[in-house]
């Protein structure tokens, strides 16, 4: 078994495919490896199949009609992308690496004909396509706070909730996955605002940073700054 097909299968996606279909998949799929910065898609491209996410991490992003870019998610291995696409026909977001990465790209065909095939992999994109749902919602909640701590705060306890104390580091302890002007692009703010906005979290003893890497020292403390205001 070579380690592309073991780290697909170890993974949460093919844990809950199951080694069946993963061995499907893997046989229709094409391995594509890219640099940091490549464009892999872009906003209203025919959608002529999927991305399976295998190693690195790809930004979905969008941009407003003045230029101004919205991060709508950073895909880490391994994540299917562009799955909601195979069905309206274009992509609905533009796609670049934001490290080397690997993917494995499924033509709609091949997409198509493994859902009749293996009823578990149609489950599988069906529930990829709500989370998605569910992200956008969340997205659009947090570009609405009005307030720029309270996008960060609840920024900061989701990546925590998700990664955080990895490799059994101090529980406290995150890296952020993106630089702080990308990170202020996605919370819909400007880079000083995010730099004055980490810097009174750490006057106020609730957050330390340096560099990437934040320690909640205040979880509660944070929590509550996440919360819309009352009334």
């Amino acid at each position: 078994m070579s380690e592309f097909v073991r780290e697909v299968l170890e993974s949460p996606v093919g844990a809950n495919l199951g080694e069946e279909v993963c061995h499907d998949l893997l046989a229709v799929g094409v391995e594509h490896s890219y640099p940091k910065g490549t464009l892999i898609f872009q906003e209203g491209d025919e959608a002529t199949g999927m991305y399976l996410v295998v190693r690195g991490c790809v930004k979905l992003t969008r941009y407003t009609a003045g230029g101004r870019e919205v991060i709508l998610h950073l895909a880490e291995a391994v994540f299917l992308i562009a799955e909601a696409a195979i069905f309206l026909g274009t992509f609905p977001a533009t796609a670049v690496t934001q490290e080397e990465t690997t993917v494995l790209f499924i033509h709609r065909d091949h997409v198509f004909a493994l859902m009749e095939r293996h009823p578990a992999f149609l489950r599988r994109v069906f529930e990829s396509m709500a989370r998605w749902m569910t992200r956008l919602v969340d997205k659009i909640d947090q570009l609405t706070l009005n307030d720029a701590t309270a996008r960060l705060a609840r920024y900061l306890l989701e990546q925590h909730r998700e990664k955080g104390g990895a490799a059994g580091e101090d529980p406290r302890k995150l890296r952020l996955p993106m630089k702080k002007g990308e990170l202020a692009a996605m919370l819909n703010m400007n880079q000083a605002t995010l730099s004055r906005t980490l810097r009174r979290l750490q006057d106020d003893k609730i957050l330390a940073v340096s560099g990437r890497n934040v320690t909640l020292l205040n979880p509660e403390a944070l929590r509550r700054l996440s919360l819309p205001p009352l009334g």
